[in-house]
């Protein structure tokens, strides 16, 4: 909210309404270690709704993957690593430029593919990660989403999952304008595996059930379906069109801070526990990177080789 009013300019709703979805992801779900952003075997993460970046760049602060406040402050600025959009190389822990609606999660697709040939290629000991995406609405829309799906259930690429953050609202209004697929069946004809929340965008233990029933499903892709309400807990812009957008009324921004429990006067302020807990969340994965660097050293194989071979441009193995 601060990012947002400070910039003049932004998306808040949609950052606000998945911050819950964030906080389970990042501190449960995803293997990773914020201090080393390129370790290979890491779970990916794709925000394809790249308006939300401030989702990404505020639980990458939270984390410790080096986006410090000075860089939340500076959200939108031109030479800033907080860009409207994210992209990738200019902030640690963004995997893929996003913006473009439908890219990201068709990226996330091809990630999961990588993956899979990866792991053909240098077996489960060196590669077993799994790949996360959230799509909007407008993702959906997108042609280049339909085929995207389609690919991934019939390549049966059962560690990847998207959750779908249905919250009915584009930038003009209603979703009913211009959209009335039935968005569960339509995954489930492409061979996904559907798991419909229904409204559990809150339910931070209905969320992390959904995730492990994902992870049971290994010759499927997963969608996981959530009613979420954009601004929330805005008390006026919530479920609002104008809400996916800039919310910079400070009255509004204020009510949604005292709505949480906040100081409604404290602006960029994180409190001391709450950034301890975070930390602590993005370096439970470094002993097992540690471990995976360990694995890959006894394995023989030529590092150039590998660095090239992660980077997509190697040719003959060694």
């Amino acid at each position: 909210m601060d990012a947002v009013k400070t910039a003049g300019s932004g998306h808040t709703g949609t950052a606000m309404a998945l911050a819950p979805l964030a906080h389970v992801l990042f501190t449960r779900e995803l293997a990773y270690d914020a201090a080393a952003p390129g370790w290979p075997d890491r779970d990916r993460f794709v925000l394809s709704p790249g308006h939300a970046s401030m989702l990404l760049y505020a639980v990458l602060h939270l984390v410790g993957y080096g986006v410090s406040l000075d860089d939340i402050r500076s959200f939108r600025r031109l030479g800033s690593i907080t860009p409207g959009h994210p992209e990738t190389g200019t902030t640690p822990g963004v995997e893929v430029t996003t913006g473009p609606l439908g890219q990201g999660f068709s990226n996330a697709v091809g990630m999961a593919l990588a993956e899979r040939h990866l792991r053909a290629r240098l077996g489960a000991e060196l590669v077993d990660h799994r790949t996360y995406a959230v799509v909007s609405d407008g993702d959906l829309m997108e042609g280049i989403s339909h085929e995207a799906a389609s690919l991934a259930g019939h390549q049966q690429l059962g560690r990847l999952t998207a959750v779908y953050d249905d919250n009915h609202i584009t930038i003009d209004g209603s979703t009913d304008l211009a959209l009335s697929d039935d968005v569960v069946a339509r995954f489930g004809g492409y061979g996904w595996h559907v798991d419909d929340l229904g409204e559990a965008a809150e339910d931070t233990a209905a969320l992390a059930a959904a995730f492990d029933r994902a992870r049971l499903v290994d010759d499927r892709p997963s969608l996981v379906v959530v009613r979420t309400h954009i601004a929330y807990p805005m008390p006026n812009a919530v479920d609002t069109a104008a809400a996916h957008g800039a919310i910079t009324d400070d009255a509004e921004i204020a009510a949604a801070k005292e709505a949480m429990g906040m100081d409604p006067t404290a602006v960029f302020a994180v409190s001391a526990d709450v950034l301890d807990a975070y930390r602590a969340a993005g370096s439970r994965g470094a002993a097992a990177r540690v471990e995976w660097e360990q694995r890959l050293a006894d394995s023989g194989h030529d590092p150039a080789w590998l660095e090239a071979l992660w980077s997509a441009r190697a040719v003959e193995p060694a």
